[in-house]
């Protein structure tokens, strides 16, 4: 509980600076800088759209939503329902206004809860934890739980150890009082066999200093 709060503080305090990354409002410097450093940001956020290709009429869920720019854009695809959680109100308040800005808040529905504690009274066809185990202390676990309610296909992401860009970010986290966990790829691998998942993929993303996140899909054929 003490974790979840510091990266609820953490969040909260960083939600617009957060959504920034998502958007062009911002100056010259910013977007170089964005542009530059946070380029496995861009690219995951493209895969993950690709492999949520053909959602109509499903029910999708996303972990950690944020300020909810996967939800949104997913929801422009018209599936049945997309639900976002993240412990966050102020990347919530963020989500629910894109929503009714981009005319789908009847699709999508955000809830501000706590995953391993929240009682799920449906199952979705695919769910999404993107940029989500950076913070979590129990991966396997998680990953357990988003099996359980899930028809088809996980996507998740784990952020990489690399060199110096990660130490720095791990540093600035620590400032913030913020927890961080990064993998190297067979640590990935350990946590999704632990966790039952057998048919998966991995792509290194690409990034500064080698810092692209872990790509996972894992198809979920025991699940239909």
């Amino acid at each position: 509980m003490e974790n979840i709060q510091k990266v609820r503080d953490f969040f909260n305090a960083s939600a617009h600076d957060f959504d920034l990354i998502y958007t062009a409002q911002k100056g010259r410097l910013r977007r170089f800088l964005d542009s530059y450093l946070r380029c496995d940001v861009y690219e995951r956020y493209d895969l993950a759209l690709e492999e949520c290709a053909d959602i109509a009429n499903k029910h999708i869920l996303d972990v950690g939503c944020g300020s909810g720019r996967y939800c949104v854009e997913l929801a422009k695809h018209r599936p049945a329902k997309v639900v976002g959680i993240d412990i966050a109100e102020k990347m919530l308040q963020i989500a629910k206004a894109l929503a009714q800005k981009n005319k789908v808040e009847d699709i999508c529905e955000f809830l501000r809860v706590d995953f391993m504690q929240h009682r799920f009274e449906e199952k979705f066809h695919i769910s999404l934890g993107i940029g989500l185990f950076d913070y979590i202390d129990a991966p396997v676990a998680f990953i357990k739980k988003m099996r359980e309610i899930t028809l088809e296909k996980l996507i998740l992401t784990f952020p990489s150890k690399s060199t110096y860009r990660m130490l720095i970010r791990k540093i600035r986290y620590k400032l913030k009082n913020c927890p961080l966990y990064l993998y190297n790829r067979k640590e990935v691998e350990e946590v999704l066999a632990a966790a039952g998942l057998s048919d998966f993929s991995i792509r290194k993303l690409s990034g500064t200093d080698n810092c692209g996140d872990f790509f996972v899909v894992s198809t979920l054929h025991d699940c239909r």
